[in-house]
């Protein structure tokens, strides 16, 4: 599980070092990256980045009883 949960916050991470990459380039010839799928794949890096952590945590005990 938490194999799965690394790779997926992994894999957002990348998703949106590339999506800030390419908005990077863009400035230098723009109109070649859309804004919205920008935005969405952003956001998909986002979901990736939350469940992937959620997916870590699921694991952990509770060792000082504060939860």
């Amino acid at each position: 599980m938490q194999r799965f949960g690394f790779s997926l916050v992994l894999f957002g991470l990348a998703l949106i070092l590339g999506v800030v990459g390419i908005l990077l380039t863009d400035g230098m010839a723009p109109g070649r990256v859309a804004p919205g799928f920008a935005a969405v794949a952003a956001a998909a890096g986002g979901v990736l980045i939350v469940l992937g952590l959620q997916f870590l945590e699921r694991g952990r005990t509770d060792i000082h009883g504060l939860g």
